[in-house]
C-alpha cells in the first residue's frame, strides 16, 4: 500500500509539477533564432504579420499549484498576445488559453493533449492541416518578461506568415 502511495505521489508530481529550469541557455531548438541573444530586435518592433489563413491557439496548461514560474509562463503569453498582437487577437486568428488540467480533466484539450506538467503549447490550424507543438523555451524566460515577450512574438510572428 506504501508503494502505490509513493507511486500515485510521483505521478502528481510528474503530472502538475513544474518544469526544470536552467540557468544555461536554452538547448537548440526549432524556436532558438527566437532566443532574445540571438536577436537585437525587441517583440514590439516586430513586422505586423500578413493574414495567411493561419490560426494560432497558445494554451497554458498547469495543476493546481502552481510556482511563480509556472504563473508567469501564462501570465506573460497573455501579455505578449496584448502588446503584440492586439489585431490578430480581434480577428480571431490568434487566441489564448489557460486550462488547469487538474481542475477540468474533462476539457476536450485535456482530453486531445494529454498534457503531463505545466506546458506552454502552440495549436497551429492552416490550409496543411492542425498541428500541436510544446514550446519548452519559454521556460527559460519566464523570469524576464521583456526576454519572454521577444521570443514568444518570434515564434507566432513566422507562425502567422510575417
Amino acid at each position: 500500500m506504501k508503494k502505490y502511495l509513493f507511486l500515485m505521489l510521483i505521478g502528481f508530481a510528474l503530472l502538475f509539477g513544474c518544469a526544470a529550469q536552467s540557468a544555461d541557455a536554452p538547448a537548440a531548438s526549432a524556436y532558438s533564432k527566437y532566443s532574445p541573444a540571438a536577436s537585437n530586435v525587441s517583440g514590439n518592433q516586430a513586422q505586423a504579420p500578413q493574414d495567411n489563413g493561419t490560426r494560432l491557439t497558445l494554451i497554458k496548461f498547469h495543476g493546481n499549484s502552481q510556482c511563480t514560474s509556472c504563473t508567469n509562463l501564462g501570465k506573460f503569453a497573455n501579455s505578449t498576445l496584448e502588446k503584440n498582437f492586439q489585431k490578430e487577437l480581434g480577428e480571431g486568428r490568434v487566441k489564448y488559453l489557460d486550462i488547469n488540467a487538474q481542475a477540468d480533466p474533462a476539457n476536450p484539450y485535456v482530453l486531445k493533449y494529454r498534457p503531463t506538467y505545466a506546458s506552454l503549447f502552440l495549436l497551429t490550424e492552416s490550409a496543411g492541416g492542425e498541428k500541436y507543438e510544446e514550446l519548452a523555451d519559454a521556460w527559460y524566460y519566464t523570469g524576464d518578461e521583456a526576454k519572454y515577450t521577444q521570443y514568444l512574438s518570434g515564434v507566432i510572428s513566422e507562425k502567422l506568415g510575417g
